[in-house]
Order: C-alpha cells, then sequence, then structure tokens
C-alpha cells in the first residue's frame, strides 16, 4: 500500500494562505483614513462642502478677496463674520478613480458656486503677491499632477478635534516643496490663507 505524504501538500498551501492574509492587511493598513464632514459621513468627490471654521468666535466661511490693489490672482480668505458660510468647494483627490476623500492624500480643492470670467477656482500656492509669503490664491490648474502643478495640491489632516489644511504636495517624486499647515494672515483687513501660520486654521466641513 503506498502511503502518500500530505505534509508536502498542506505546508505550501499554508504559506500561499499566510502570504495572502499578510498582502491583504498591508494593503488595508496602506488605505488611509477618510475624512468626515460634520454629521459623520465620509467627505465625497465632487460633491459641494462648505469650509468652516471649528468652534465659534472663529469667523465665517471662505470665499475670494483681492489685495495691494490686485484682482488676479485673487485670494482665497475667510470672511470674518461667522454668520457667512462662504463659498462652497469640491474635494478632487489625484486618484481619479479615488470617491472618497481621504487624509493627507493630495488632492486639488476648487470653488464651485462662482465663476471667475479670467481664472480658473482652482486652488493655488502663490509666492509673488506678497514675496517670501505662500499665499492661496486661485487660478490652478485641476489634475495633470507633476513638477507643473505642484503648487495646485493641497491635503487634510486631523487637527486636535477637526482638520486643518496643509500645504505639501507629494505628486512629484524628486521635487522637495515647501510645506506647512494652512493659517490666516491679516492683510489690509483681508484675513487671507497662507502657508507657515501656527496654530493653523481649525475647519470642519459641511455639506452644501
Amino acid at each position: 500500500m503506498k502511503v502518500i505524504n500530505i505534509t508536502r501538500f498542506i505546508v505550501p498551501f499554508l504559506l500561499v494562505t499566510l502570504l495572502s492574509t499578510t498582502l491583504f492587511l498591508v494593503k488595508a493598513q496602506d488605505v488611509a483614513e477618510p475624512i468626515l464632514d460634520v454629521s459623520g459621513n465620509a467627505v465625497r468627490r465632487g460633491v459641494n462642502y462648505y469650509i468652516l471654521p471649528a468652534g465659534r468666535g472663529n469667523g465665517g466661511g471662505l470665499q475670494v478677496a483681492s489685495i495691494r490693489n490686485r484682482t488676479n490672482p485673487l485670494v482665497v480668505s475667510q470672511n470674518a463674520d461667522e454668520s457667512v458660510i462662504g463659498v462652497n468647494v469640491q474635494f478632487l483627490p489625484v486618484d481619479p478613480k479615488e470617491n472618497t476623500v481621504r487624509l493627507s492624500i493630495d488632492m486639488n480643492v476648487k470653488f464651485t458656486s462662482m465663476v471667475i470670467s479670467d481664472s480658473s477656482t482652482v486652488w493655488r500656492i502663490n509666492t509673488e503677491l506678497i514675496p517670501e509669503h505662500y499665499l492661496v490664491t486661485i487660478g490652478g490648474v485641476e489634475g495633470n499632477p507633476g513638477r507643473e502643478t505642484l503648487g495646485n495640491w493641497f491635503n487634510i489632516d486631523k487637527y486636535e478635534d477637526a482638520y486643518k489644511l496643509v500645504y505639501c504636495p507629494v505628486v512629484c517624486e524628486t521635487c522637495r516643496p515647501f510645506c506647512g499647515e494652512i493659517g490666516i494672515l491679516e492683510e489690509n483687513g483681508k484675513r487671507v490663507l497662507f502657508v507657515g501660520r501656527d496654530p493653523p486654521l481649525k475647519v470642519t466641513f459641511h455639506k452644501v
């Protein structure tokens, strides 16, 4: 009677199963946590939201404004009046197949309830309006990640009991961009978003 050594069948099977499980767990860990709106729902690609400061007495929503007698580009600013909810935005993750907006993932941000005749409403970084300051303006390019669009990519991280906006794009592997949290710069009575303020502007997301 011939005896079959089942060990040589079981061991490879167990190894394959273990490897598959390990790869699945690593992939699951690599998926960043979704960003939640104030209702506890995941923020979604292409859906309109208001970005509002967390807490009371911290001003209103976001809008565009002109500074230093310049209307091109317009800066992204915060209304000082907390009763003003501002202009709604959409978040567009760098992966066009990703429909959930996640922590620390590069994305475009654009105003969607306004039209500017000579400019896009996509956010970008501008270093020319105020030298040595990284202001957030409109006029950026949607999509096309790379060196040429480095200034158009933002991300969102947790901050205390809410979130913060961050500029630190990784869409260009060979680039070394200036990184920082986005806060408020007072400029001639305007509250302008810019990179480098500590503490950052603490924000929440409200679905329209």
